[in-house]
Parts: C-alpha cells; structure tokens; sequence
C-alpha cells in the first residue's frame, strides 16, 4: 500500500503546481516523502521479524500478518497522518483544478 499513498502525494502536488497554489504543493511534496519514508520504516521492522522464520524466502513481501504486528503503533501513526494529509490535497487538488478549468 505504500506506493499508493506516494502516488497520491505525487499527483496532488502536480494538480495543485499546476493551480498556483505553491505551499499546498510543498506540503503534498514533504507529505509524499514523509510517507515514504514511515513505509520504509514500518517495512524494515517487520523484514527483521521474518529474517528469523526458517522458511523466509528473503523476499520483498514475504512477510506474515504476525510479523507486520511488530511495527510500532508509533510509526504506524506518522504513515497514516502523511497519507490521510495526502488525502486531503488530492481532493483540494482536483478541486482548484476543476475550479481553474470553469473559469
């Protein structure tokens, strides 16, 4: 799901460069890098539990539902507080830009 969330960082700061409304941009940028980075973490504590099964192929999503409890509520929190700001300027986004497109 991680890439999803980058995804629409990415396409919220397009639509809104695209609109004039640079600070929005910006915060869509540090949200989608923000986001990436909370992924990469959450990934990285669940890897290192799935490293000690003996039957750990060693790949990118080999990973159980038990070994995903092992990230922290904490950083779990910072991912969905960047996507859901993400969120929220996709809508703005597709907003300014439909309100650009009528004038």
């Amino acid at each position: 799901m991680g890439k999803f969330h980058v995804g629409i960082c990415f396409i919220a700061a397009v639509l809104l460069f695209n609109t004039g409304h640079l600070y929005l941009m910006t915060l869509a940028i540090i949200s989608g890098i923000g986001s990436f980075w909370s992924w990469g973490i959450m990934h990285n504590y669940a890897f290192e539990q799935a490293a000690k099964r003996r039957n750990f192929t060693g790949r990118f999503y080999d990973i159980t539902p038990q070994e995903a409890d092992a990230v922290p509520n904490w950083i779990t929190l910072i991912n969905m507080i960047f996507s859901f700001i993400g969120i929220a300027l996709l809508i703005a986004g597709g907003y300014f830009t439909y309100e650009m497109i009528l004038r």
